[in-house]
């Protein structure tokens, strides 16, 4: 596909602290929910912690989009692959933040997958999954941080993670590539941008955007430390 274009406008959204339910359409996949980790990364300090549920933290991708290789040290991801591995994964990253400085962000992708697993029973999964909700949330009162959340599927079994999201978005592919849109429908974040009608792929535009970013971020940096007065 070719990926002429005008370079497009680097905007994503800006993550408040609290609970964040992404929603992404398929055809997106995980992309959009890793542009978001590593835009975080860019622009806080500490370190960042994916946790995933539904087989989606693809590293390779990660590397692809990342900026620069040294990013990536920052970035901390682990998967489980049944429910008690999972909340096991979410109770161990709430003890080992408390033992440490706060992290820059936290994700968790599939929070409610491996709960619908055939594993464990129905109430048992239930209970599990409140129990994940519970960790995610915490992480998030108590360091004050954002952590993006996505779900497998909207039904009653994931309703209780809507419900405690602070922030519900939506990626959508659109005619003109993918936007960001908040559910309840006040704001709005167009991330692609052309002139001319080519389109490009998704990966070589999320990484355009990264690059972006990384300047902007790295220009703020330079300039807060220039005007800093030096020690006499």
């Amino acid at each position: 596909m070719p990926t002429r274009s005008r370079r497009p406008t680097a905007t994503l959204p800006d993550l408040a602290p609290g609970v964040t339910l992404v929603d992404v359409d398929d055809e997106l996949g995980v992309t959009p929910v890793q542009a978001l980790l590593l835009d975080r990364v860019l622009g806080a300090d500490g370190s960042a912690f994916w946790v995933d549920g539904a087989n989606g933290a693809n590293t390779s991708r990660l590397r692809e989009l990342a900026p620069a290789d040294r990013v990536l040290d920052r970035v901390e991801v682990a998967r489980g692959f049944t429910a008690h591995q999972h909340t096991s994964l979410l109770d161990r990253l709430v003890g080992r933040l408390a033992a440490r400085e706060s992290p820059s962000v936290v994700v968790a992708t599939g929070l409610d997958g491996m709960y619908r697993a055939a594993d464990v029973d129905r109430e048992l999964a239930e209970q599990l999954f409140i129990r994940a909700i519970a960790s995610v949330a915490r992480v998030a009162r108590v360091h004050d941080v954002p952590v993006i959340v996505t779900r497998c599927r909207e039904d009653d079994f994931s309703r209780p993670l809507r419900r405690a999201a602070t922030t519900h978005l939506q990626c959508q592919e659109t005619p003109f590539g993918p936007r960001f849109e908040d559910a309840s429908g006040e704001t709005e974040t167009l991330v692609y941008h052309t002139e001319d009608g080519w389109m490009q792929t998704t990966l070589a535009y999320w990484r355009e955007v990264l690059e972006h970013r990384a300047r902007m971020h790295e220009s703020a940096t330079v300039a807060r430390t220039t005007a800093t007065p030096g020690m006499q």
